[in-house]
This record gives C-alpha cells, sequence and structure tokens, in this order.
C-alpha cells in the first residue's frame, strides 16, 4: 500500500530520443487534429508580413501628402515669384526642376 491511500501509476521507461505522437502519451486528453495544410510556422511569417506591408502603407501615404503639401507650397512661392518679377520687371529664368 502506498503512502496516503493513493494509487501509484507504474513507471515505464521512456525513450526520450525517439518521436511519440500525443495520443500516444496520452490517449485520453484531447488534442487538435493534424491538419498537413496549416503550418503555424507559415501563419506567423504571413501574418507578420501582412503587418509589416500596413505600416509601409501607412508611411507611404504619410509621405504622400508631404509631398503634396511641398509641391503646393512650391507652386504658391512661384507665384509669388513671378508677382514680384512682374511687378519689377525682372525676366524669369526658370532653372532645372522649376514647375
Amino acid at each position: 500500500m502506498n503512502p496516503y491511500g493513493y494509487y501509484q501509476f507504474p513507471q515505464y521507461p521512456y525513450d526520450y530520443s525517439s518521436y511519440a505522437t500525443p495520443e500516444q502519451i496520452n490517449p485520453y486528453v484531447p488534442t487538435e487534429s493534424y491538419d498537413p495544410d496549416r503550418q503555424p510556422q507559415l501563419e506567423r511569417r504571413v501574418s507578420q508580413l501582412e503587418r509589416e506591408n500596413n505600416r509601409q502603407q501607412r508611411e507611404i501615404e504619410q509621405l504622400e501628402r508631404r509631398v503634396t503639401r511641398l509641391e503646393r507650397r512650391l507652386q504658391r512661392v512661384n507665384q509669388r515669384l513671378r508677382a514680384v518679377e512682374r511687378r519689377f520687371n525682372f525676366p524669369f529664368t526658370p532653372f532645372d526642376g522649376e514647375y
């Protein structure tokens, strides 16, 4: 008889180098059925790439808004410059990259 009257399970030798499925280790514990098409490491990588893609999309949109603001600002500066040139009768000399 064991101490406290509890039943002690027999000790089976276990080979740690061999592969055993969860059902072989404990057949009474319900486990998820193995789906060979579902690969967790690939799902994790896909979700990581989706998050990175979303972050890059937000960054692209932010940069596009910034470029648009700067284009409008440059256009206003050029309009003011032309008004000053007309007022003082300066010839307008465009440079590379001028709108």
